[in-house]
């Protein structure tokens, strides 16, 4: 004789309330296997499995769309490694994120030790600098790189021409190159003031230069001397680089 649960029953054996069980009866994700004859809910064994994947799945953060997909599928075990993936993927960005927050408050926390006045907008200035470290790094990094590469190519180019003066043909291709290199130093600045913006110390609103004023600038690795077109002060401004 095979065994049946209420909805009480399943719930305690399931760990959950009752109202959690009606709540899944009512989504349509555990319907029960039986009903008496006075409307009474009767579930099975399987039943009981099933309102355990669900726990399971539920406590993961999984949709009951997405669970409906995996229970109504016939290989539900290559769908729930798929989504598990997916899963897997999406925690790995929110604890990275979560890791930044973390990192900004440690830091912020200790500026704010080492100074007695401070207002909102400071605040919020040090925290954006600080959320943007890692952007703005990574930018740096990526056009000294493709500045190296430009570079390389042009002392390659010159030093095949003194040592094999000789062949003809190298010397049209230093000057080729040369027209590159000139070329991508040009980009890639032009490539780099689109990608950064400022944030001006005296009104802390942010604001991109045209290309004229960021190429005229004076600058530091961190930092460009530009006029505000917000407060119209000159300054040396923070540079950020765009969130991707």
């Amino acid at each position: 004789m095979s065994v049946t649960y209420t909805t009480g029953e399943m719930a305690k054996l399931a760990g959950v309330s009752v109202r959690t069980v009606q709540y899944y009866d009512q989504r349509g994700i555990l319907l029960p296997s039986n009903m008496t004859e006075g409307g009474r809910r009767l579930y099975s064994d399987q039943d009981l499995e099933k309102l355990r994947w669900i726990c399971f799945l539920r406590d993961l953060d999984f949709s009951i769309k997405a669970i409906q997909e995996i229970l109504a599928e016939e290989h539900s075990d290559q769908v729930l490694q798929l989504l598990l993936e997916d899963r897997i993927s999406e925690l790995k960005q929110e604890i990275d994120q979560k890791q930044v927050k973390l990192d900004t408050a440690v830091n912020l926390l200790d500026r704010l030790d080492k100074r007695e006045d401070y207002s909102v907008d400071t605040l919020q200035d040090m925290s954006l600098i600080m959320s943007n470290q890692k952007a703005h790094r990574r930018l740096q990094l990526k056009i000294l790189a493709t500045t190296f590469a430009f570079v390389f190519m042009l002392i390659v180019s010159i030093f095949l021409t003194k040592q094999f003066p000789q062949i003809t043909w190298l010397k049209p291709l230093a000057w080729f190159v040369g027209g590159i290199y000139v070329v991508g130093l040009l980009w890639s600045s032009y490539y780099f003031s689109r990608q950064v913006f400022y944030l001006c110390p005296a009104c802390h609103k942010t604001f991109q230069p045209t290309y004229r004023a960021f190429a005229k600038a004076p600058h530091t690795p961190k930092t460009r001397k530009l006029t505000c077109p917000h407060c119209h002060v000159k300054s040396s401004c923070l540079e950020l680089a765009k969130e991707v």
